[in-house]
């Protein structure tokens, strides 16, 4: 530890410690020559020996920015190394986070920019400079309330540091960690770490600035932003989405390309709907002139087919993201129909593999296996062959009930040959499932679990053992299951799941705290479902279904009020309002001061059930309960 005083160097005195960061004890200094404040950063003894002190000194050395700290040594002494660099004035955002304030929308924007800027200029070095540990921490607000990009002693690049120095598990990007993973299990890891990492971690800081909530590079974004009510524009809600995406070919592919987004933010607004005004070049006066305007003709049409293109993909992708299965099929049929993107189509074969995919999933999560195969395959047949595509290909064989011989698929697809045990495994639970040899299917989802090291697959696992608990009738398990997802996906598909199970769990349980337990879980997943302004029917009317459950009748009546507001002719929503002004009768002893509610209710329920046409030739059990339970209270 270094005293307070010491000079290193000959030229850095030591003030005193403030602190310890993601790779060193950082003390405040002072600059004898220059006479400035700055920081002197201790590498941690661990670090020590993992990085070329020349190298890396004359990389970082040379950078100069205004959103960077100026680095102005390397030393290398006895007791470890020393990076001296500018000392930046002010909080960082994590301080700002911990005093809970609150980030004005110009303000999420000016920082954003900033970062794109100085992301843009540390990947254009030669070679280029990944961060790595970009996190709150790390970046300073000076008191100009610009940002300031800090510690770079954890800094990549492709010639120099092919080893993970830095993570920070909250913000790092889902290749990163799945990298430190495959190094922890001594695993030799395919990944090829790149600029969408620091892509990712910038939009996963401000993904928590704007929220409130954590990110984990484990199980991605807690909730889609764009569900959420924030006060943000769509615009930089879908900015935020795309730079957090599961999957790095899903993001911005470079800082430059962000940038770009944020400067026509309004753009990105999933709602937004581009005007295309065309432009008349009036040719006069001499052939040069003419040759020139037919020369911009040419280059604006094939930019705007190419902005065509890149906004349709966007807007499928944001489909992929929030919308419903159905959605994603439709749109996916549409995009690749459409003939204005058939040139980029087969210019990005490995897009058009994307969006197959997407379509395969769909198909696959709706139980349509058939489909799912022929999408799956064409997907493998027109791209480069990704090992999810091969894995999904296989399982939906599987469920297809088509006997899956690995050793014939090697035969076309060389790559199964590498596949991982835990996707073996997985194929192999899948089989005996369709087969209905549920208990040994169930062993092979364990084996397969244990064998996972990517979250994807360890997702896909914990959704099969739900569906083979729900076949048996062991509906904790299930719901238990279904809840582990969660911590791997936080889709809306996977909340849905988890809820529904959850309340399902709750209904075939005896003891009544069991029972609240279970239905207290399934209310928590419903409640952030139904934050988004666009939640659906089923959505809103599980949630006041779950609160019925747990006697919070006037809670339950609250959405089922908001609900009328949107369904006026369905009959259901005031037939369960009805059974909410029951239960608050008999809570408090007495219908007296429902009564009125009640009949009122009762009366345009009966009315709406009446004229409801999909009950012609048939009846609604819960309806006609109703009808018996207001019979007796007029007797």
């Amino acid at each position: 530890m270094l005293q307070n005083g010491e000079i290193l160097g000959g030229m850095y005195q030591v003030i005193g410690e403030i602190g310890k960061g993601g790779s060193g004890i950082i003390y405040l200094g002072y600059h004898l020559r220059l006479q400035k404040q700055i920081v002197i950063k201790k590498i941690k003894d661990i670090n020590v020996g993992q990085i070329n002190t020349r190298i890396e000194a004359d990389i970082l050395k040379k950078l100069h920015h205004r959103y960077l700290p100026q680095v102005y040594d390397f030393l290398e002494m006895q007791d470890g190394i020393y990076t001296i660099i500018d000392y930046i004035p002010g909080h960082d955002l994590s301080y700002y986070l911990g005093r809970n304030y609150n980030f004005p929308e110009e303000t999420i924007l000016k920082w954003m920019h900033q970062m794109c800027e100085v992301l843009e200029y540390l990947h254009s070095q030669k070679p280029p400079i990944l961060h790595s540990d970009i996190k709150p921490g790390n970046i300073m607000v000076t008191e100009n309330d610009d940002i300031c990009l800090i510690d770079f002693n954890v800094s990549l690049d492709g010639e120099v540091s092919k080893e993970l120095q830095g993570l920070s598990r909250s913000y790092a990007a889902p290749e990163q960690f799945q990298y430190a993973l495959d190094r922890m299990y001594g695993k030799h890891s395919k990944i090829v770490l790149d600029a969408r990492m620091d892509i990712y971690s910038m939009g996963a800081v401000f993904y928590r600035l704007m929220t409130g909530w954590t990110p984990d590079a484990e199980s991605g974004m807690p909730y889609s932003i764009m569900e959420m009510n924030l006060p943000y524009n769509n615009g930089i809600k879908a900015i935020i989405n795309r730079a957090t995406a599961w999957e790095p070919s899903h993001r911005f592919q470079s800082a430059k390309q962000m940038r770009k987004a944020l400067d026509n933010v309004e753009r990105m607004d999933p709602q937004y709907k581009a005007l295309t005004n065309l432009q008349i070049l009036t040719a006069f006066g001499s052939g040069l002139l003419i040759l020139i305007g037919i020369f911009l003709i040419l280059f604006g049409t094939m930019s705007n087919k190419k902005e065509k293109w890149q906004e349709a993909y966007d807007s499928f992708y944001e489909i992929t993201e929030s919308g419903t299965d159905s959605e994603v099929v439709t749109e996916g049929i549409d995009l690749l129909n459409n003939g204005s993107v058939q040139g980029a189509l087969k210019k990005y074969p490995e897009k058009k593999a994307e969006i197959l995919h997407a379509i395969g999933d769909s198909y696959f999560r709706q139980k349509q296996y058939e489909d799912a195969i022929d999408y799956y395959k064409e997907a493998l047949d027109t791209g480069e062959v990704q090992e999810n595509y091969l894995r999904d290909y296989m399982m939906a064989l599987a469920r297809s009930g088509q006997n899956v011989e690995q050793s014939v698929i090697e035969i076309e697809y060389p790559e199964a040959a590498y596949m991982e045990r835990a996707d073996v495994e997985l194929i192999e639970a899948q089989t005996k499932y369709t087969q209905g040899e549920f208990e040994e299917a169930l062993i092979k989802c364990e084996d397969a679990l244990a064998q996972s090291t990517d979250i994807e697959v360890s997702s896909l696992i914990c959704v099969l053992e739900s569906e083979i608990y729900m076949e048996q009738e062991e509906y904790t398990k299930a719901a238990d299951s279904a809840i582990r997802v969660t911590k791997f996906d936080s889709s809306k598909d996977a909340r849905r799941r988890a809820g529904s199970l959850a309340f399902e769990a709750g209904n075939h349980l005896e003891d009544t705290k069991e029972k609240n337990g279970w239905y207290e879980k399934a209310r928590k997943y419903y409640e952030t479902l139904c934050q988004d302004e666009t939640c659906s029917y089923e959505d809103e009317m599980n949630y006041a279904l779950v609160l019925q459950a747990l006697e919070q009748y006037s809670d339950s009546n609250v959405c089922l009020r908001k609900m009328r507001e949107e369904y006026p002719d369905d009959y259901k929503v005031l037939m369960w309002m009805c059974y909410n002004y029951l239960g608050i009768g008999n809570q408090k002893g007495s219908m007296a001061e429902v009564e009125s509610d009640l009949n009122f209710a009762y009366s345009s329920c009966k009315y709406l059930y009446s004229q409801d046409e999909s009950m012609t030739g048939g009846s609604d059990e819960d309806m006609e309960k109703l009808n018996e339970l207001m019979k007796q209270l007029e007797e």
